[in-house]
């Protein structure tokens, strides 16, 4: 299950991720009633796409300044927020 948690966050951390949430985002506010020729609504897509761009940004150059995959960064993630995996976990993702 930590594996597929981890996998789940390095992709929504990523410039895909980010332009899938701002579709799903999209989508949502026209399915709640926005109308899509808004320019409010499309003003809500494009400070949502800035915001994420400016962490997917800061996010890549502190990854590259450790010398870590984004699967490590994920895992890394994973381990401040649950703590480190459980041995058997471990010995689970090694076979």
């Amino acid at each position: 299950m930590r594996r597929a948690v981890t996998h789940l966050l390095v992709w929504s951390l990523s410039p895909v991720g980010t332009l899938l949430n701002a579709g799903l985002l999209y989508v949502t506010l026209v399915a709640v009633g926005a109308r899509w020729d808004h320019p409010l609504l499309w003003l809500s897509v494009v400070i949502f796409v800035a915001a994420c761009a400016y962490f997917d940004v800061r996010a890549y150059v502190a990854r590259k300044r450790l010398g870590l995959t984004a699967y490590e960064a994920g895992e890394a993630v994973m381990e401040r927020v649950w703590g480190p995996a459980a041995a058997d976990q471990e010995e689970e993702g090694e076979s």
